[in-house]
């Protein structure tokens, strides 16, 4: 049992004053140092946005967090703790769907179960977890552009089950029709609030 199963209580309260700041919880871990409960938690936007989670928002939700943790023992028990907020690195492995739909647009460097690598941007997971990917083979040491393998379609469908591991990459310059892109991925009737209604984005 992991530590944020042992510890249902504080995964609601945090989930739901989480909630309040737009921002969801990612994951928690829970573990006694040298006579004080360490708290951390992972905080991520949902799903259905691009971008990172504003560091203020953040920063506010943490002082929530900890104003209620302090005043109920029954959380995480008597004694001091420290507390830490963060947010999921670039380097943190995908292996959720829920990953997976806020790399949207994001390239990603994905193995599969069988094997086979893939440089590719993610478009979209499908309600039946299908992964849409539009491969990007980028360029060779010699700044030469990399070929698509012959017979291979320049857009990919991978079942989430088929994804042995994947990381996004670090890149400085988007392609000029990511915008675009995405906007023709995604569906008409698409549940979230529209984009001038979500918290800033850092």
């Amino acid at each position: 049992m992991s530590a944020s199963e042992q510890h249902p209580e504080l995964r609601e309260v945090a989930g739901g004053i989480l909630e309040r700041f737009g921002l969801v919880l990612d994951d928690l871990v829970v573990r006694p140092r040298n006579g004080t409960t360490e708290v951390r938690l992972v905080v991520d936007l949902p799903e259905h946005r691009t971008g990172s989670a504003d560091l203020d928002t953040v920063a506010e939700a943490s002082s929530a967090i900890s104003e209620q943790i302090d005043a109920d023992d029954s959380l995480i028990g008597p004694g001091p703790s420290v507390l830490e907020v963060t947010t999921p690195g670039v380097d943190r492995p995908l292996t959720t769907a829920r990953h997976f739909r806020r790399a949207r647009g994001r390239l990603v460097l994905l193995r599969t179960v069988d094997g086979a690598e893939h440089r590719a941007r993610v478009l979209a997971v499908d309600d039946d977890e299908m992964l849409r990917l539009r491969q990007e083979p980028g360029t060779d040491e010699r700044g030469r552009p990399r070929r698509i393998p012959k017979g291979t379609p320049e857009q990919l469908s991978i079942p989430l089950t088929e994804v042995d591991s994947a990381r996004v990459q670090i890149e400085f310059d988007p392609p000029a029709d990511l915008e675009q892109l995405l906007a023709d991925d995604t569906p008409a009737d698409a549940d979230g609030p529209e984009p001038d209604a979500a918290p800033k984005e850092s």
